[in-house]
């Protein structure tokens, strides 16, 4: 019988986790083959994070004891200082056994994700390649402007995550900016015919994109379906905050790619402060009537930010967040006033 048992045991489930996050007085479980990240955010613990896919490097945290195993090493999103001192990834991260873990960051103030159903109420079409998708939630969803929600179409088996297009209002619906992905299977359907009347499942907010408080100025740099949160965010802000200066820098190929531009231009007409738009296209035919700007938004900000105290807002594909982000460092904004949000890292399609 005891040579039963200790047969079996090999062959048993492993217990849950416990994870303790020192001098925050938070403690949650993480059942057998999840991560850290996917723990915390199912028990409605605003664990920071961007991507969830291991590269943004914002979920990192300082193993203090216990050990985990990877799904791929958190080198790939940590610098080498921070990798040697002991941090790691929590999307990355599943614990062996109990651990203490220590954040840079504090957890509270955040809002508790949530589950819901909800019904595809409208898709509107922007651009050639995007269209906002309207959903009405069973129950509401609370969030802050810039966070995003994730969309499961179970008729598909698929999850998507997308950014909240507007802000959050009492009893109405959500909107979502859909992009048209290159064999996309939720996009690929969404655009394929009429959805309206189909039921979802939505779960958040997630994310910690958002406003900061601050009179500096507001460098906004979108790319593409970037434009959702920082949209969300500018229509957001009460009319003290927007007394802000903004400059919104809009990245798209070509000119047919450019879209909302009247719901910024309506906001631009009340805005408190200047409000400045720059759409810049990298890949505009030389022969069309276009007569804005043409190249990388990075080309042209030091013509607007000299000399002036800013914030950057980014938002959009890694390569040009990235960019962006060493030419404002460059120009001199400090690395704690850039805000990102890089939007393919995220499950696409």
């Amino acid at each position: 019988m005891n040579l039963y048992k200790k047969i079996t045991g090999l062959f048993s489930p492993a217990p849950a986790s416990k994870v303790l996050v020192r001098g925050q007085h938070i403690e949650f479980t993480v059942p057998r083959g999840q991560t850290i990240l996917e723990s915390a955010l199912r028990e409605g613990i605003g664990f920071p994070h961007d991507c969830k896919v291991g590269t943004c490097g914002t979920c990192r945290y300082k193993l203090v004891s216990g050990k985990i195993g990877e799904l791929a090493s958190s080198a790939m999103g940590l610098s080498g200082d921070l990798y040697q001192s002991g941090y790691r990834l929590g999307c990355q991260s599943i614990p062996k056994g109990d651990l203490e873990i220590e954040l840079d960051t504090q957890l509270g103030g955040a809002i508790a994700p949530k589950e819901t159903s909800a019904v595809i109420s409208g898709q509107r079409k922007l651009a050639h390649d995007v269209i906002e998708l309207t959903l009405v939630p069973e129950n509401e969803i609370f969030f802050k402007p810039g966070q995003y929600a994730d969309i499961e179409c179970r008729e598909l088996s698929v999850v998507r995550s997308y950014s909240f297009s507007s802000p959050f209002q009492a009893g109405g619906s959500l909107s979502f900016h859909v992009r048209l992905v290159p064999g996309g299977v939720f996009s690929g359907w969404l655009f394929g015919a009429d959805r309206i009347g189909t039921t979802v499942t939505l779960r958040g907010p997630y994310g910690q994109f958002g406003l900061h408080e601050s009179d500096a100025v507001m460098v906004c740099v979108a790319g593409g379906t970037g434009l959702a949160p920082i949209k969300c965010v500018l229509q957001g802000m009460s009319q003290a905050q927007r007394r802000r200066d903004v400059l919104l820098f809009f990245g798209a190929r070509q000119e047919r790619d450019l879209y909302c531009l009247d719901e910024i231009r309506a906001l631009q007409k009340i805005w408190g402060g200047r409000f400045e738009i720059i759409p810049v296209l990298s890949e505009e035919p030389v022969a069309s009537a276009w007569q804005g700007k043409r190249g990388m938004v990075t080309e042209y900000f030091e013509e607007f930010l000299r000399g002036q105290s800013c914030e950057g807002y980014l938002c959009g594909p890694p390569p040009m967040v990235d960019a962006a982000e060493l030419v404002l460092l460059r120009l001199g904004v400090a690395r704690e006033c850039i805000y990102a949000d890089r939007f393919f890292n995220r499950i696409p399609g």
